[in-house]
């Protein structure tokens, strides 16, 4: 294969490596979102429980009951769209391996020529 032609394949790789990365990159940006907010939320179960001790109105007016469902629901909506984040998670990163294969092997091929051409001068 030609120097131009393995240029032009490598330039091909490289774009369809950046393009599956591109697709990823927001996934991650979303899931690394929804890990903030459980993480915040069980920041606030944490406060609630030390709260609560302090506090018999809280148990009284049935607060307590309410913010707990609250929490519940939260927290099941949270990781529900944290596993179909996940879910796409795995097959952007399936797309970004093979590219990343194909980007390694034209890289490879290139090195390979050079190495022959070398050993023709040589």
């Amino acid at each position: 294969m030609s120097r131009a032609r393995l240029s032009d394949l490598s330039k091909v790789t490289e774009a369809a490596f950046q393009k599956e990365y591109q697709k990823l990159h927001p996934v991650l940006q979303e899931e690394a979102r929804v890990m903030q907010q459980l993480a915040r939320l069980d920041s606030q179960l944490a406060q609630v429980r030390s709260e609560s001790t302090q506090s018999d109105g809280y148990r009284v007016t049935g607060t307590d009951v309410l913010w707990h469902r609250w929490e519940s629901a939260t927290r099941r909506q949270l990781n529900t769209e944290l596993a179909r984040l996940r879910s796409r998670k795995l097959e952007a990163m399936d797309g970004l391996r093979r590219a990343f294969g194909r980007k390694q092997a034209v890289e490879t091929l290139i090195k390979q020529a050079r190495d022959k051409a070398k050993q023709r001068r040589d």
